[in-house]
């Protein structure tokens, strides 16, 4: 049986490689897409919300500097990834969202999903796994997506 601080070992060092293939995957999509790796992330973070979101609340989750965001926004719109509109209960606020259709189906798996490779893997690698461990990983996983 190995120790804790074996098991946490290895847990680094595979985390490593997940973050490091992560990276260079999403740089190779980001090129397929026709943006960058920094844009590509914004709008994961715009497209996972639930509500249009105002560039100051981008620049907070992604921890990137307004002026940066401002920048990646301008190319996302001028790529017709995202829309800016005023916020309908507060005109003086802009906010963004994902454009209709613009992202077809990124995380969804679906034909045009440049993710759809990836998530057809992973659901396999599920299927060794039952549920319960799967709660035990996702429970880790969202324990750690937020250390810095």
């Amino acid at each position: 049986m190995s120790s804790k601080a074996e098991v946490t070992g290895r847990i680094v060092e595979l985390l490593q490689l997940v973050i490091a293939s992560s990276v260079m995957t999403n740089e190779r999509i980001a090129r397929s897409m026709g943006v960058n790796v920094v844009d590509l992330q914004a709008l994961g973070f715009i497209a996972r919300s639930d509500e249009p979101m105002t560039a100051g609340e981008i620049s907070q989750q992604t921890e990137l500097p307004t002026s940066t965001t401002t920048r990646v926004l301008d190319r996302l719109e001028k790529q017709g990834l995202i829309e800016r509109s005023t916020d309908p209960t507060d005109r003086r606020r802009v906010v963004v969202q994902v454009r209709r259709g613009a992202v077809a189906g990124a995380g969804q798996g679906g034909a045009d999903d440049p993710y759809a490779d990836i998530l057809a893997g992973m659901r396999r690698v599920h299927e060794r796994f039952t549920v319960e461990e799967l709660e035990v990983i996702a429970r880790y996983l969202d324990a750690v997506k937020d250390v810095r």
